[in-house]
């Protein structure tokens, strides 16, 4: 039976919220077509990756939640800290709506995408139109619409499902290859690709201004396998972002998709001065000091998580640097190699710092360590760019030093001055599909970064025994080791963990696999 309600959604996401993955995918993805064509609608929501930022945090939706439903703000609290989860808690509280509209799923999507960035109280009986659209639909809806509105409100669905599952999902739906929906994907939003699957086609695979590119990435390749025709960038210790510019329009990306344009205005001043009137720039931003040397690494924490953008900005200056282009005026450059992408962009400023064709790598390299960076990239100058591929053709050169990306699987309470935060963290990395640890960490950690972590872990508790709370993975650290140990049962650990930062910018899906680690040995 056809229907387009966020009720029949909700009762989908009930059924399936403690199903294992594959069971869970298989599921929605036979239960997809009785929304149709309100399909686009249903993964962009399920997806939450590519729904826009609304403003919205826990504390605001508590304080509007207890305003909408006249209760103690300490109350509202109250619940949150027994279940854990904002949305659960206003369903066990059970405030039952008087006179319930059939909500469509489209305008539940409208609302959620909503900017709240305005307080909801006001003086007298004055409130924002936000808070009253809020107020309205929320009253309107069942507790189980509730609950589940309130988790996508805050971006915390606690079910599982990410990117990743979605395009699973719509590979199951659609009958295509997981390899031709991921590839349509680095081009293409979901609700496009969805679209055009639902018309019997396939979506273009051109780049357009604003649509987000899954950015080609680089992989540890030992110099035996490096290309013999190569380029050699520095490699930078900053966050990977994607530029968009059409005329006075500028966009930034962060490496997830996520726009992050308002917290760097600095950048977007100087991209609009770049002479050509169109392009897309992959680079980097990495913080700087006064004298233009490259900073600390957690300082870019101040530029992204910052409410005061302006004040930021003064606090922690920054350089962007480029070291790709996708598209210069109207020419698509990605099938182009290397080498021709980089005479294409050879006119703007901010270019990467490049090796000399007759110089040599490994002074490059010393080079690179001595003005304070974390090594080189080592580029095959014929290959095209990759989207949303690891590729072999882009070498990572560091110090020797382990370095993985890893997820937080499970946390423990610290005591003394780390009472009330998490403080020891279980570790993990990819194994076919599954999370396999390798130990702990619990340092590298500056207390601003322990309330953090402490604060989005909350959201994500799936279960807590004996003290140590458990996770969906999402939350993803660098964290650096001396060397990888086995024990006598042959499980793989780090000696000397330290947490380098927290990856922000990265998907759980980009953590590091077992066999990259096994590698390492």
């Amino acid at each position: 039976m056809k229907t387009n309600t966020w009720m029949s959604l909700c009762r989908l996401l009930e059924s399936t919220e403690s199903l294992l993955p594959t069971v869970q995918i298989a599921r929605i993805s036979k239960e997809l077509e009785n929304f149709e064509p309100f399909i686009p609608d249903v993964l962009t929501l399920l997806s939450n990756s590519e729904l826009e930022s609304n403003g919205i945090g826990l504390a605001k939706a508590q304080k509007w939640l207890s305003e909408i439903f006249s209760v103690f703000e300490d109350e509202m609290k109250a619940s949150y800290t027994a279940h854990n989860d904002l949305g659960s808690a206003i369903y066990h509280m059970d405030y039952s709506a008087e006179t319930q509209e059939t909500i469509g799923i489209k305008s539940v999507l409208t609302t959620l995408q909503m900017n709240c960035s305005k307080l909801s109280s006001g003086i007298g009986n004055s409130y924002s139109n936000e808070y009253n659209v809020i107020n309205h639909i929320i009253t309107n809806m069942s507790s189980l619409e509730r609950k589940w509105f309130i988790r996508y409100w805050l971006r915390v669905p606690r079910n599982g499902i990410d990117k990743g599952t979605v395009t699973k999902i719509l590979a199951k739906w659609s009958n295509k290859k997981i390899a031709d929906v991921k590839k349509h994907l680095n081009l293409n939003s979901i609700r496009d690709t969805t679209r055009y699957y639902l018309m019997g086609e396939n979506p273009p695979m051109a780049l357009t201004h604003g649509n987000f590119v899954a950015p080609m990435l680089a992989k540890d390749v030992p110099m035996s396998k490096w290309p013999k025709n190569k380029i050699v960038d520095y490699k930078y210790d900053g966050n990977r972002y994607q530029i968009h510019k059409e005329e006075d329009s500028v966009i930034i990306f962060n490496r997830k998709g996520n726009i992050v344009t308002p917290q760097f205005q600095d950048v977007v001043e100087k991209v609009r001065e770049y002479p050509v009137d169109r392009c897309i720039l992959d680079g980097e931003i990495y913080p700087i000091k006064d004298d233009g040397s490259p900073a600390e690494h957690k300082l870019m924490a101040t530029r992204v998580h910052s409410k005061n953008h302006e004040e930021a900005r003064e606090k922690v200056k920054v350089k962007w640097v480029i070291f790709d282009c996708l598209k210069y005026g109207i020419v698509t450059l990605m099938d182009m190699p290397y080498s021709d992408r980089l005479t294409m962009m050879k006119e703007l400023p901010d270019q990467a710092h490049r090796m000399p064709k007759d110089g040599n790598v490994l002074g490059f390299y010393n080079q690179a360590i001595n003005d304070g960076f974390e090594g080189i990239i080592v580029k095959d100058a014929t290959l095209p760019y990759e989207a949303g591929k690891r590729s072999i053709g882009w070498a990572k050169y560091k110090p020797p030093r382990i370095e993985l990306d890893v997820a937080i699987t499970s946390a423990r309470m610290g005591q003394g001055s780390k009472s009330g935060v998490f403080a020891s963290f279980d570790i993990s990395v990819i194994d076919e599909g599954d999370w396999v640890s390798v130990g702990s960490v619990g340092s590298g950690f500056s207390d601003e970064d322990l309330l953090k972590l402490t604060r989005e872990l909350r959201t994500i508790i799936t279960n807590v025994d004996n003290g140590t709370y458990y996770f969906t993975p999402r939350i993803v650290l660098e964290v650096s080791a001396d060397l990888i140990t086995r024990d006598t049962a042959d499980n793989i650990g780090l000696r000397f963990p330290r947490c380098k930062r927290i990856r922000d910018d990265k998907f759980a899906i980009d953590c590091n696999t077992i066999l990259d680690v096994e590698n390492l040995e």
